[in-house]
């Protein structure tokens, strides 16, 4: 089985950040048993061994002092096994969220149960920052267009905020943000995309605009919830598809710029989070998939100056 690639952006005792490409399944499934990134995964830390890892000596327990010693004993060796589970590394790391196959970028996994934890409750308080690169055009199937469980709105820097009503222009969206939120749930007709509905899951996304060139928008897209296709979903519901994109977009005709890439335009760009154990803020970024660089370079070039400048206020 050959093993898929993927970059490691930050690796310590307990994290493991990597940028995922394109095309990859992130876990085993009946349709794709092996040659996933979790493999891929696996085997990687499998060759690095033992990080060297040990639990410090632990100070007694006041209330240790009057047992016999043969029982301190007991107590220091079981103190000693609960602090190595909780802070050893784990016999296999966690994966903490996921990405579509054809989704690119990072992904974040904890190789410690307390970190696992750590970023777990981040991910439940919705205190984690997700941010994807988009770029959609207007258009999207009938079936995608929402009832009226959908909400858009628009927020400006001050925090006001307008309700929009559909179709709504992203050329007109200036520096304002555009907030979706409506629940999504598998679509009937066909289980393999999901659609705004009254018997779904609450989702949340907001989106900024970036660049605008000819017939496509970037985006900054970030998903507040961690629904499945949410961005997509949303998009589509406002009226968007991604480029590329085979389920939540027009049908691409062959030799045009919609027609050039195989799949989505959607890259998982950055994540920040407070890491373990410090809980400083820090931010992880993705850099862009080379087959989004060559699509960007031949029919939006003037999106890669506002990435590389929004990418510069991330890391600073």
């Amino acid at each position: 089985m050959e093993l898929a690639p993927f970059q490691v952006l930050y690796q310590d005792h307990h994290l493991l950040i990597v940028n995922k490409p394109a095309g990859l399944v992130i876990h085993p499934t009946y349709k794709h048993p092996d040659g996933t990134l979790w493999d891929a995964l696996l085997d990687y830390l499998s060759q690095q061994g033992d990080d060297g890892w040990q639990p410090p000596v632990l100070a007694d327990k006041p209330e240790w002092v009057n047992a016999p010693e043969h029982v301190q004993s007991i107590l220091r060796e079981q103190q000693r096994a609960r602090y190595t589970k909780e802070q050893g590394l784990l016999p296999r790391p966690c994966l903490l969220h996921r990405l579509d196959k054809d989704t690119s970028g990072v992904v974040a996994l904890a190789r410690t149960e307390v970190a696992r934890r750590h970023v777990i409750r981040q991910f439940e308080e919705h205190t984690i920052v997700k941010r994807y690169l988009a770029v959609a055009q207007k258009g999207a199937p009938d079936w995608a267009r929402p009832p009226t469980a959908f909400t858009v709105r628009r927020r400006n820097a001050s925090g006001e905020e307008i309700m929009e009503q559909l179709p709504f222009a992203l050329a007109t969206l200036g520096d304002d943000e555009l907030l979706l939120q409506g629940p999504l749930q598998r679509d009937s007709d066909d289980r393999r995309r999901c659609i705004v509905g009254l018997e779904g899951q609450q989702a949340t996304t907001l989106v900024r605009l970036l660049a605008t060139e000819g017939d496509f928008f970037l985006l900054e897209v970030r998903p507040m919830t961690g629904r499945t296709h949410q961005i997509r979903a949303h998009l589509a519901a406002t009226g968007y598809g991604l480029v590329g994109d085979q389920v939540y977009a027009l049908p691409a005709r062959v030799g045009t710029p919609q027609g050039a890439l195989g799949r989505q335009f959607l890259h998982a760009w950055s994540l920040e989070f407070g890491r373990y154990p410090d809980n400083d803020r820090v931010t992880f970024v993705a850099p862009l998939a080379n087959d989004l660089i060559a699509w960007m370079e031949r029919y939006f070039p003037s999106s890669l100056g506002a990435i590389h400048a929004t990418t510069t206020l991330l890391i600073r």
